[in-house]
């Protein structure tokens, strides 16, 4: 089956569009799957890229023989040595570009600019067109797809999906000369190298700063598997599961083309169980589930998926993988990005709902309301659709569309029975949204009428992607997922935290930046850490001990595991999020197209070390790490 995903703000419009930017729009994407370079640009944090192997190598003509670092587009297919006559394609746009050589582009591999053709001026591609581009290739015949940046733009895989490899290059002289001698009709041949891939592993003790291939401080590595061994396909979201009649523990992880089970109760020898298949006519990579009442709840961006339903009892004494069917299905006539749950009600929170990645749904994106307290007969509830973001396609069009956009798209969100210090609402249940371009707070308590409390940003705010509050529900911890690569002045991998004791007026505590300067992705806040999933940078575990600190409020690092190899920067490379909510301590991470981290905190991570950011200062680090941003209190 094909796999087709849409364009995603990173992390995944509609009246004003017109139907080519609507076509486009849906099925632009983001995720890069793996970076190498010999080039010092790529070579940062003391990784050097070349032993991610991920690249193209030129092998003819003898003048042009070299080794080019490449990002691949997640959801694209294997790199796997293909070797082709490579084939210039101008933009690559759509089908109609690769009318001029159709009758050499079967079996080959198409090299193609990101936005003008160096031939033709007529031909100009949207910047939002990067998954439309691996699909046009792929329907022309091409067996892989090679694209050449813009001048001043570094490769960042900013597309998914075809079951062709599509990678990005790095655009460099070399790099021209290749693509300059294809378009003067030169013959040049080149292979597509994978990244490097790893065997089982486990029980591995973080020891010297390293888990076998793995940087790490203060976490031990209990298992890595492979994504081959559960036929992965791309990972995304995972949850975990405790039996309350055995104690196993499972976790549950979304890869684009289903959903693989795994008993960790021994977490050193974990057993995979099988899979339920992705049922939709068209893949996405973005799965995310909950767990309640033994069942998970399952969402994902492809299309048509609707929530699913899975009773977990179900892989009770189960030994050996199979294929599963659903248990419950609750009809969605649109994907969903993700789902939240308050075990303590009994309801699901599907957000960042639309039909094609460009209308709104029912709840025009918002929170879709569902009351799961029969597990296997789901009801609808409500909507909250008040404050959100434009959505995914006023986001990427921007303008008008932007500005005009009926959605009111809420990212992800944490919804609790209030229990913190503004009395106003002890006993409500209250709803934490991370909607784009805004933090906002609502009373769910009456589903059909849903109160708007407290809406803010923050400084440099980018892509308000998730938020996780503190048990005492007076901090809630935000991260933002473009900040870090976008037109502002944020730097280093930044950590938002959000002082809502009033929940109608909540406002910057202070912010925390790290000593990365990678993407943040998902957080979640238990037993007075913080477990973050910062993608390339893997799983960061911060203390919240000094959080409301009168003198000095801040955060501290006291372990980490770097679960990417390649190298360090902000790119939408390796982890995608965690679960460390397992009473015996293992810790499920999920990486994007390495598989599946069954982690610990060793005895040097499980409490702070008195000399690590004791003052806000780090050691063996820089002040930011662990210090308060400068002027942001």
């Amino acid at each position: 089956m094909q796999t087709i995903s849409r364009f995603l703000i990173p992390h995944h419009t509609t009246t004003a569009l017109s139907i080519a930017a609507a076509a486009t729009a849906m099925i632009f994407a983001t995720i890069a799957t793996g970076a190498s370079a010999h080039h010092p640009e790529l070579v940062k944090h003391g990784k050097d890229h070349a032993a991610a192997g991920l690249g193209i190598q030129v092998n003819s003509p003898a003048e042009l023989v070299d080794f080019h670092p490449a990002v691949q587009w997640v959801g694209s297919g294997k790199v796997d040595s293909q070797t082709a006559e490579l084939v210039y394609a101008g933009t690559g746009c759509t089908p109609a570009s690769y009318a001029a050589v159709a009758d050499r582009i079967q079996g080959s591999i198409a090299v193609v600019d990101d936005i003008a053709s160096a031939t033709n001026p007529a031909d100009n591609c949207p910047s939002y067109t990067y998954a439309q581009k691996a699909q046009s290739a792929q329907a022309a015949g091409a067996i892989g797809l090679i694209q050449v940046p813009r001048e001043g733009r570094e490769p960042t895989g900013d597309a998914l999906t075809a079951d062709i490899p599509a990678i990005e290059v790095l655009r460099t002289p070399e790099v021209l000369a290749a693509r300059d001698a294809v378009i003067a009709g030169t013959a040049v041949e080149a292979t597509l190298t994978p990244p490097p891939s790893f065997e089982r592993i486990v029980d591995l003790p973080c020891q010297g700063g390293m888990a076998g291939p793995f940087e790490c401080d203060g976490i031990d590595l209990l298992a890595f598997l492979p994504a081959d061994e559960f036929n992965g396909a791309g990972q995304s979201d995972l949850w975990g599961w405790t039996d309350p009649d055995t104690g196993d523990e499972y976790v549950i992880m979304g890869k684009t083309n289903g959903v693989a089970f795994f008993r960790v109760t021994d977490p050193t020898s974990p057993v995979y169980l099988g899979e339920l298949p992705n049922q939709a006519a068209l893949h996405a990579v973005w799965h995310d589930m909950k767990v309640y009442d033994n069942h998970a709840f399952i969402v994902s961006e492809s299309e048509p998926h609707g929530m699913t339903v899975f009773d977990l009892t179900r892989l009770r004494g189960v030994e050996e993988a199979q294929q599963w069917d659903q248990d419950a299905f609750y009809r969605l006539y649109s994907a969903a990005h993700n789902i939240a749950i308050n075990t303590e009600t009994g309801f699901a929170y599907i957000v960042g709902g639309n039909a094609g990645g460009v209308a709104p749904d029912v709840c025009l994106s918002g929170l879709h309301m569902v009351d799961i307290s029969t597990p296997k007969d789901p009801t609808f509830a409500g909507c909250y659709l008040e404050e959100g973001g434009p959505g995914t396609a006023g986001r990427t069009v921007g303008g008008p569309v932007e500005e005009f956009s009926p959605a009111a798209y809420v990212h992800d969100a944490e919804c609790v029975v209030y229990k913190g210090p503004d009395t106003r609402y002890t006993g409500r249940e209250v709803c934490f949204n991370a909607a784009e371009n805004k933090l906002v707070v609502v009373d769910v308590t009456d589903k059909l009428l849903p109160v708007t409390l407290g809406v803010t940003d923050y400084p440099d705010v980018s892509y308000a992607h998730q938020a996780s509050v503190t048990a005492d529900h007076r901090f809630l911890l935000a991260n933002d997922e473009l900040d870090e690569t976008g037109d502002n002045n944020v730097t280093n991998t930044r950590t938002i935290v959000m002082d809502v004791t009033d929940l109608e007026n909540p406002k910057v505590h202070f912010e925390h930046l790290h000593d990365t300067i990678s993407i943040d992705h998902n957080n979640y806040v238990h037993d007075g850490r913080v477990y973050q999933s910062n993608y390339t940078s893997g799983l960061r575990v911060l203390d919240t001990a000094f959080i409301n600190d009168p003198g000095d409020p801040r955060l501290e690092q006291v372990a980490f595991f770097d679960t990417y190899t390649a190298h360090s920067d902000p790119t939408f490379n390796g982890t995608w999020s965690n679960y460390p909510f397992f009473e015996s301590g293992t810790i499920a991470v999920s990486g994007m197209d390495e598989g599946l981290f069954l982690l610990r905190l060793s005895e040097g991570g499980q409490e702070p070390d008195e000399e690590t950011c004791t003052k806000g200062r780090g050691r063996q680090v820089p002040p930011a790490a662990c210090g308060v941003r400068p002027g942001r209190q």
